[in-house]
């Protein structure tokens, strides 16, 4: 009785002292390394980013008291990888992952309680996505960096329509694409104002479509308020299916052949290399796309731009993939995870990794100080207005997205069948995911 009395005991102190280190280093009042007998000891960091990129980053944040070690891991194979390593004990102290793929781990991430790293300070120190790392109680993850998506336009294909200005908003997309694209009778395309309407060969084809479904204030993924469930939005609601409707059909209509916004269709090659060759106007990308797309063709004269709007009155907001650090629930040493977390998620390390990597930083505090190029100035305010929403297991919404998108354009099922086909799939995978790990509030009543 009296060693299990001091094991308890022993735990609860330490929770309690990690609650204190955070509340300290995320509060700024201590800065990491500045007092050596906070936190001391090794951290194991996994992440995708090359460990070419990160040494440096992982060498300026260790201290004498504390060692990092990271270790980059297979995109392809991360998640599986991660699951076997907790799995067998084995796992990361802390792990680096997009939104999309950290929140389906909720049930191995040791939660940052709102007494350590108070919410209001939370949101005054990130940017509004930041807010899909947050449960009731606490921080899942802190945020690192943003992917948003923009628009990239070839000038040379835009000058010639004799066109001056690119698109601020959707409804100029149908103009603007009519006057550039060049097609035949039979609907075949060789030149083409927007990638837009496809699954296949449309890189980004989930993002852009949720870009138009959260601009229309459908946020995707909601929550129960009786039982704290996550539950699908796409066509719970008669307003939130509205909306969904009118995303989906705006973005199927250019590449429906007969259409007056046909522009595209999946008998063209994937839409970044048709934008590479010199054959698309307007390509949605994420940020971190621009230096492939340089490389590639250095002769193509092409600018970027926010990704259009629905109108001057709306809310600006484009998709963006979020980057977050996790403490692993299983490490034996949170205080110094807290530190190291904080300092890969800090003002110097953001700032300079982000840039490395085409990123914007996801720090309130950084993206105050627009850079002077133009292209980092446009990715710092798409990273302002950057949104996203809560995904339960990536390659499911992936593949969720392909099929809504296939049944639409192949008449397969109708709008309205389509969108509550995927309303009810979307709850199925939500289910068998995030929502195994939540407590249902409806039994406490």
């Amino acid at each position: 009785m009296l060693k299990e009395f001091g094991i308890k005991n022993f735990i609860t102190a330490l929770f309690v002292f990690a609650a204190v280190i955070a509340l300290l280093v995320f509060s700024g009042l201590v800065k990491f390394g500045s007092d050596s007998s906070t936190a001391a000891g090794q951290v194991t960091v996994w992440g995708t980013t090359p460990y070419t990129v990160m040494q440096k980053y992982i060498d300026q944040s260790k201290t004498k008291e504390i060692n990092i070690i990271y270790k980059t891991q297979d995109p392809q194979t991360y998640e599986i990888d991660l699951i076997n390593a907790f799995a067998s004990g084995t796992g990361p102290d802390l792990f680096i992952m997009p939104h999309e793929n950290i929140l389906r781990h909720t049930d191995k991430i040791y939660e940052i309680p709102f007494s350590s790293f108070p919410k209001d300070q939370y949101l005054s120190t990130y940017i509004n996505q930041s807010k899909l790392f947050l449960t009731d109680t606490g921080v899942l993850a802190i945020p690192t960096s943003v992917d948003p998506l923009i628009m990239y336009y070839n000038k040379n294909l835009i000058a010639s329509a004799f066109i001056l200005d690119v698109p601020k908003f959707w409804e100029e997309l149908i103009p603007f694409v009519s006057d550039i694209t060049i097609k035949d009778a039979n609907g075949s395309i060789s030149v083409s104002g927007a990638a837009l309407g496809t699954y296949d060969n449309l890189l980004n084809a989930k993002g852009i479509l949720s870009t138009l479904l959260l601009q229309n204030g459908n946020r995707i993924v909601g929550t129960d308020s009786l039982t704290n469930k996550k539950r699908s939005e796409i066509a719970f609601s008669e307003n939130g299916f509205k909306s969904a409707q009118q995303a989906l059909e705006f973005f199927t209509s250019f590449s429906r052949f007969g259409n007056q916004n046909y522009s595209w269709n999946e008998a063209l090659e994937i839409s970044r290399e048709k934008f590479i060759a010199g054959e698309l106007a307007l390509y949605f990308g994420n940020g971190s796309e621009l230096e492939r797309i340089s490389k590639k063709n250095p002769n193509l004269d092409f600018d970027i731009a926010l990704i259009p709007q629905i109108n001057e009155t709306s809310t600006k907001l484009t998709y963006g993939s979020m980057t977050g650090i996790a403490i692993a629930k299983q490490t034996k040493n949170i205080a110094a995870s807290i530190a190291v977390a904080s300092a890969l998620s800090g003002q110097v390390v953001s700032e300079k990794l982000s840039a490395e990597l085409f990123l914007a930083p996801a720090r309130k505090d950084l993206l105050r100080n627009k850079p002077d190029d133009a292209y980092s100035t446009l990715l710092y305010n798409s990273a302002i207005i950057s949104d996203g929403c809560i995904d339960p297991d990536k390659e499911a919404t992936e593949f969720l997205f392909k099929n809504l998108i296939r049944s639409v354009n192949t008449n397969a099922l109708n709008v309205t069948d389509s969108l509550r086909k995927t309303n009810a799939d979307l709850d199925a995978i939500l289910n068998k995911t995030i929502n195994t790990t939540i407590k249902d509030k409806s039994f406490e009543q």
